[in-house]
């Protein structure tokens, strides 16, 4: 009997514990994040981080990525593109200055004066002249899109450039 008061305590505590445990696999933006260092220093993008639909066939034709820094849609963003022709599997997939493989990089800003909304500036690489983006993705899955990411984005239509370094990102697709 003795024994029997001594277990008890320890089995509602192992339930307890298991009961009230967040169930992450059941959440898919549990383990949603994007981030990366623009011109060194940290940016993180974690805010509605997904990627798009699940594939409805078998050959995968693009990939995107994209999340804000906040819940509000209009702070800064950044997303990534790759659009072909052969099946995107885990690999690394690199563009500069070139039209194929179609991938870009896009880091957008909005612009404001005062509290009106003007406008939005973007830095956009991959394609475009001057610029180059390196996408590598670990895993593509039923659950969504791993991989890291780096490049040199070109202000729209202007100059400056932004360079992008220790980009990663975790994306669940968007169901």
């Amino acid at each position: 009997m003795k024994r029997l008061f001594f277990f008890l305590p320890t089995i509602l505590l192992v339930v307890l514990v298991i009961g009230c445990s967040k169930d992450d696999d059941n959440d898919p933006s549990a383990e949603a994040f994007l981030a990366c260092k623009l011109n060194g220093e940290l940016h993180q993008f974690n805010s509605g981080t997904n990627a798009n639909q699940p594939p409805q066939e078998e050959i995968v034709h693009f990939v995107t990525v994209a999340g804000h820094e906040t819940d509000d849609l209009l702070s800064p963003s950044f997303g990534i593109s790759l659009v072909s022709e052969e099946n995107v599997t885990a690999g690394t997939y690199h563009v500069g200055e070139g039209l194929h493989p179609e991938l870009d990089g896009q880091y957008c800003i909005q612009l404001f004066d005062g509290n009106t909304h003007v406008g939005t500036e973007c830095y956009i690489g991959g394609r475009g002249s001057e610029t180059y983006f390196t996408l590598n993705i670990i895993s593509i899955d039923r659950w969504g899109v791993k991989g890291t990411f780096s490049g040199r984005l070109k202000r729209s239509g202007g100059d400056g450039f932004i360079e992008v370094t220790e980009g990663q990102f975790s994306a669940p697709y968007n169901y």
